[in-house]
Order: structure tokens, then sequence, then C-alpha cells
């Protein structure tokens, strides 16, 4: 075979359009294929509702982009395109804060392909935790091939090495290095210089949702695995209360447990995959 008829691009296209013109692709995907109108997507900040002369813009925007011929229509290699974000089975939830500037970044997975949906916002530190104070009026759509996903998930993450390194294991030795105390919650955190919050949802036909969700923090140059765990909030006092611990972890942390938390969504669909044909001969019985 030659080289062109295997080699796949890691990046298949990438595009920049409005938070308008974002949503009535998705508006559109969903009514011609039936869809939800929830999804990964409404990770992103786009707006609820739309006026005539936005949607009108938007559409005049999709036009440009060679992704609508007419008002109302999207392309097929579109459609398709975004059902692979709104029907994945896999999706991965990426956020990020360094700077007053935050980021969101929702991808799909299905079949060797992804597709990630970024979006930058204003935000502010408070006793609460990161409040999103403002969002750009931007959205950065990228189509990629599957093993490229930590490239396209770390491409809005905080711009620190100890963020955006590839993938490492932390020691099976790793301690907590700091825990604070009962009572606190992961917005009682040290000054820090950014934070990045993972998820990773897998739904298979028939079964529950099943995630993987992780939280790090960086202060100075150093980059902490933040975990809460449960405790009595006092000796003799009855309820809990969660404790936040930091373990110290090396560069490329995040990138590790994306990849593991990928590689397990595969494993568990496989497996659902194998059991869903024994499923369908007992109810025949």
């Amino acid at each position: 075979m030659t080289e062109s008829s295997t080699a796949r691009p890691i990046i298949l296209r990438r595009v920049q359009m409005s938070t308008a013109a974002w949503t009535l692709l998705c508006e559109s995907t969903s009514a011609t294929l039936g869809l939800p109108t929830t999804g990964p997507a409404e990770a992103t900040e786009a707006p609820a509702s739309l006026s005539e002369e936005a949607t009108a813009a938007g559409w005049a925007e999709l036009h440009t982009l060679n992704m609508s011929p007419l008002p109302g229509e999207v392309t097929r290699q579109w459609t398709g395109a975004v059902a692979l974000l709104l029907t994945a089975p896999i999706t991965v939830t990426a956020r990020g804060t360094y700077n007053g500037v935050s980021t969101t970044s929702a991808v799909g997975l299905r079949a060797g392909r992804g597709l990630a949906v970024h979006q930058r916002h204003i935000s502010e530190q408070g006793p609460a935790g990161t409040t999103i104070t403002g969002s750009e009026d931007s959205m950065e759509i990228t189509l990629f091939n599957e093993e490229n996903v930590w490239g396209a998930v770390s491409r809005l993450l905080p711009p620190l090495d100890v963020v955006r390194a590839g993938a490492q294991a932390a020691p099976l030795n790793s301690e907590p290095s700091v825990v604070i105390g009962a009572g606190t919650t992961p917005a009682s955190l040290p000054a820090e210089d950014a934070n990045i919050t993972l998820s990773v949802t897998t739904v298979a036909p028939g079964l529950p949702p099943r995630v993987f969700s992780g939280m790090w923090s960086v202060q100075g140059q150093t980059l902490y695995s933040v975990t809460t765990r449960t405790t009595p909030s006092s000796p003799d006092a009855s309820g809990e209360a969660q404790e936040v611990r930091l373990t110290e972890v090396p560069a490329g942390h995040i990138a590790h447990e994306l990849v593991f938390a990928v590689v397990g969504a595969h494993d568990a669909l496989a497996a659902a995959d194998a059991a869903a044909p024994a499923d369908t001969e007992g109810d025949a019985q």
C-alpha cells in the first residue's frame, strides 16, 4: 500500500467561528438527525437563543466557511463532524484557569476520530472558586485523529510545561505532600498559579455513564494532583466533611491520566459490545 493510503494527518481541519455560528451548527445537526438538544456541546458557553439578526449573520458566516450552502442547511460533511461530538460514546471535558483567563474544551471521540470545541473566558478567583465573568465570542473547532487526543485537549490548557508535557506516570509511592484539614473544599487550596479539571465520560447502550474525573493545581513550578476524601467532621460528632489532599506529581501526569482514562473507556465499550449479543439471545429465549 502507498504511504498516501495509510498515513492519516494529525489535524484534519481547524476553524474559528462565532458562538452564534456554532449554536446554529449544533441545532441544525440535532434537528437533522433527531438528536436531543442537550449534549457535550453545552460544555461551552454558546448563547441559549439567537435573535433574527444574529441568526442571519451566523448562517452567512457558515456559508463563508463552506459549511452551509443555504441558510438553514449544513453540509453533510459538517453535519457528520458535529454529530461526532453530540453522539460520541466517549467525551472529554477539560477546563483550565491561568492569569485570569479560563478555557473550556469539549471533545468527542468515535471510531478513531475526534472533534474538539474550545472557548476562552474571563474569570475571577473568589472564596467559592473560579467564577466566569465573560466569554470570548469565538469558538475553535478541530477535527483530529484520536491518537492526538492529548494535543487536542491540551491546546488551550495553561501554557506551562508541567501542564502540557506528554504522558508520564506518577511514582507509585506518591504520598500526599499537603493535606488541608477536614471541612474545607477544593476552593480552599493554597494560592495557586493555575488549576485544571478533566473528565472522561463513557456511555454504552443500556448502561449508566462511566465517569473519570481529575483535578490539578500548579504552585510555582510544581504540579499537584488534587483529590478529596470524606472524613468524620470531628471525633465526637456525627456527619462527614471533605479533606482536600495534594499529591506532588511529575510533568506529564495530566496527559497520562487522560490517556489511561480513554483506554479504559474503550475497554468498557468493548466489554459492553461483547456482552450485548449474549443479552439479546437471553431475551429471545
